[in-house]
């Protein structure tokens, strides 16, 4: 995704308030991005991410009901569940797979990484492997998933950037 043009190309949108800036992605306060059109079986999804304060970075596949099927949560912020900040996994509101020692810090560049092949996901921060899982259970519908870039910042005011987003699919489908 380049963010060197003014407009977001379809079938990409982000959220409302957030621009184009510099060739980033800039949003301040909760936000993201979403690319609107099926992601179903093998892709894979990096992105760089940028946070002022504390955050969470959520990759969500969503049905389309927009219901999370998978989310990759690559926390920032206490979980109180987790009882810490940590990465996980979760299929719907289960979590599969946790990692203690994954974290993001504010005020780091971090590279996130969700790639997805033969029903097996993963989650990759600044290229180190966390949260693995494999799905022997797929669920009905993972043909047309959406895809969901969710920036859950801690205050309304905190800044947010995103730049080099890819998304590839095998063969290059789509």
């Amino acid at each position: 995704l380049d963010f060197t043009a003014e407009e977001i190309p379809a079938p990409w949108a982000v959220s409302a308030g957030w621009q184009v800036k510099e060739g980033e992605l800039r949003g301040v306060g909760p936000g993201g991005l979403e690319y609107r059109r099926g992601v179903g079986g093998d892709f894979a999804f990096t992105m760089r991410g940028w946070t002022e304060e504390k955050a969470n970075v959520e990759i969500l596949l969503m049905d389309a009901e927009a219901k999370p099927v998978y989310t990759f949560a690559f926390l920032g912020r206490y979980h109180s569940v987790l009882d810490g900040v940590k990465s996980c996994l979760l299929k719907g509101n289960r979590f599969v797979s946790v990692d203690s020692r994954m974290w993001i810090f504010p005020g780091s560049n971090c590279t996130f990484a969700v790639p997805r092949a033969k029903n097996q996901c993963q989650m990759f921060l600044n290229g180190v492997l966390g949260p693995v899982f494999r799905d022997d259970a797929v669920p009905d519908g993972v043909d047309d998933l959406r895809l969901r870039v969710s920036i859950l910042t801690e205050g309304t005011k905190d800044a947010v950037r995103v730049d080099d987003v890819r998304l590839a699919f095998p063969g290059g489908r789509r």
